[in-house]
């Protein structure tokens, strides 16, 4: 931890020691500082409410569909362990095999499909977040602000800072 702080340290005093004289003594132009509540902003977009309402509806659908094949092969499993008594040990192990690769195959299958709707999410939340700095980044310009800061990240301001 120690060596990670003194590195940052000389890291920076290393920076500035590269920095022509000339450039440190010339004025830096008076920060013009915008707050900004991104996480605010993705909650109440319309576009993210309408991501999370699609994800869910498709989350939903998929859930249905997994429900129904885990009921028939409960429902296999149930007619399985009736037939225990009245099946060769090796006929019934034969067909226990069988049921365990499908319950597998769509174990499998639901993990796979829940990653690719999570990545699909994913995605589209990108693309939002994108879209919304992009606005946030032109607000800025309009305002001719130096210094864009995330709301979260500050404990005081005056309330003309929050865009």
């Amino acid at each position: 931890m120690r060596f990670g702080i003194r590195f940052g340290i000389a890291a920076v005093l290393g920076l500035a020691a590269l920095v022509p004289h000339g450039a440190r003594s010339q004025q830096v132009a008076a920060p013009v500082i915008i707050t900004v509540d991104v996480q605010q902003i993705l909650r109440d977009s319309l576009v993210a409410k309408d991501v999370q309402a699609q994800m869910n509806q498709r989350t939903e659908r998929y859930t249905k569909e997994v429900t129904n094949q885990e009921n028939e092969l409960q429902k296999t499993q149930q007619e399985l362990e009736k037939e225990r008594s009245t099946l060769a040990p090796e006929a019934f192990n034969t067909r226990m095999r069988e049921f365990q690769r499908r319950y597998d195959t769509l174990d499998n299958r639901v993990q796979a499909t829940r990653q690719a709707l999570q990545q699909s999410y994913n995605d589209a939340m990108t693309k939002v977040e994108n879209t919304a700095l992009q606005i946030i980044a032109d607000i800025a310009a309009e305002r001719k602000a130096n210094l864009v800061v995330a709301k979260a990240a500050v404990l005081f301001e005056a309330p003309e800072l929050d865009i």
